[in-house]
């Protein structure tokens, strides 16, 4: 088996491990995380729309000059660079898809609406945020970056008391951001 399809298979195996995380806590909490996962022509079409501003948000990273960025940006194609390089769009789009749900479920699913019932739903939302944001943090940028995704994603859960969009968008952009980086590195 190939480094490419071991990271493959790795990456989607965690992936569904936070998942499956998510759906444990959840259930152990007694949280209605089912009633959040409607999958209604809505909730993708909110997904899909929420996907916009990250990846408005990613071409903004890719464009800018300052230099902190393009040293974030070195060394996210760096890490895809390692990783995925030689994987195929179905393999990004599944890692991709593992990635959201997974994430997600975890995040937003359990995490959140558990700390709600004890402090302020922002404040659950902000927390889990960090939480998310250390999750990602391979540099002060990346941290900075998906603790603010995070915020946009907790948010997004918290206004529709839906899991759906948050899913979609996360995965959405997660494909597409990885496909274009690992096109960049490609040719880098």
């Amino acid at each position: 088996m190939d480094s490419s399809a071991k990271t493959f298979g790795l990456a989607v195996l965690f992936e569904a491990g936070l998942g499956f995380a998510g759906v444990a806590i959840a259930w152990l909490a007694d949280l209605p995380v089912s009633a959040m996962l409607d999958v209604t022509p809505t909730a993708l079409e909110r997904g899909l729309i929420a996907t916009l501003p990250m990846i408005l948000m990613l071409i903004l990273l890719t464009v800018s000059r300052w230099s902190p960025l393009v040293e974030f940006r070195r060394q996210v194609e760096a890490i895809v660079r390692l990783l995925f390089a030689r994987n195929s769009w179905l393999e990004l789009a599944l890692v991709s898809l593992a990635a959201g749900l997974g994430e997600e479920l975890l995040f937003r699913g359990a995490l959140q609406p558990l700390l709600a019932i004890w402090i302020h739903p922002l404040a659950a939302v902000a927390v889990v945020s960090l939480l998310f944001g250390l999750a990602h943090a391979l540099s002060p940028i990346y941290f900075l970056a998906a603790t603010g995704v995070g915020l946009y994603l907790g948010w997004l859960a918290m206004a529709y008391s839906d899991l759906v969009a948050p899913i979609v968008a996360h995965g959405l952009y997660d494909f597409i951001a990885l496909t274009y980086v690992q096109q960049r590195a490609k040719r880098g």
